[in-house]
């Protein structure tokens, strides 16, 4: 059985969050599974972990997230570093918007299985309201695409995460609920915003899903290769990259995708 202490260690199903990694780089996610691999540390999850259990955990969590984070979130003078003290005024803000404490209202980390297409899957949810919603917590750099020709939620994938959860969710109730996010950026002040993915878009983002998920399940129990993405912005693609070619100066920078289409 999943709980809160294994959740994150068993890797008999599949996630959205290891999904939307085999759909940016097969090899490069199954080089992180398998340890081989880890991106530059980033505080960011940190972060986020720590705004989602000040805004969602009891006392008893939040006394234990401090002591197990004691070094990463005080200095030895006694006071936080910066990035925390920012997170603590963008929760003190979120508290006072009743509009999102609404969508944090509900049932907090709620863990549920099932499958798709065959697959097992699991998810663990910020704030679950039987009957009436699902809302996932977000504490992000910005309201700003990284790219101007796509909106947030497709470029980081979110729409795949509350297509997992709502499909999840309906096999486990019978019910399809809407998805919100409730986000606040890291910027000074903090942008607030909560925002419902169409239902439209989550039937879009599930057929993703089902069309891709065994072949990365078959990648994710070695029965297949895994594919090197090769894009230019792929970390591990660029580091473990063995040169094969002499390539043309007109596709100097290119990755081997947009190298391929132009060819």
């Amino acid at each position: 059985m999943l709980t809160e202490q294994n959740y994150y260690e068993n890797h008999d199903y599949m996630s959205a969050s290891l999904f939307k990694d085999f759909l940016k780089c097969p090899a490069c996610a199954m080089a992180k599974l398998n340890g081989e691999w880890q991106p530059e540390k980033s505080d960011a999850l940190l972060l986020g972990s720590y705004v989602d259990e000040s805004l969602t955990g009891t006392p008893e969590s939040q006394r234990e997230f401090l002591q197990k984070h004691e070094k990463e979130i005080f200095k030895k003078t006694g006071g936080k570093y910066a990035d925390f003290v920012k997170a603590d005024e963008a929760v003190e803000r979120v508290q006072k918007q009743p509009l999102m404490m609404k969508y944090l209202s509900g049932e907090h980390q709620t863990i549920m299985t099932g499958e798709i297409v065959g697959v097992p899957f699991k998810i663990k949810m910020d704030s679950y309201k039987e009957g009436e919603f699902i809302a996932d917590l977000k504490y992000m750099k910005s309201l700003r695409s990284p790219n101007l020709f796509e909106n947030i939620v497709s470029y980081w994938g979110y729409d795949i995460q509350g297509a997992v959860y709502r499909e999840i969710v309906r096999q486990n109730t019978g019910v399809t609920l809407p998805f919100y996010l409730v986000i606040a950026t890291k910027e000074t002040p903090a942008h607030l915003a909560v925002c419902e993915i169409a239902p439209e878009n989550l039937d879009r983002a599930l057929e993703v899903v089902k069309a891709n998920v065994g072949k990365y399940w078959q990648m994710r129990n070695g029965e297949i290769p895994a594919e090197r993405c090769g894009e230019y912005d792929c970390s591990y693609c660029t580091e473990t990259e063995v040169l094969t070619e002499i390539i043309d100066s007109e596709f100097l920078g290119m990755s081997h995708r947009m190298r391929g289409d132009l060819i």
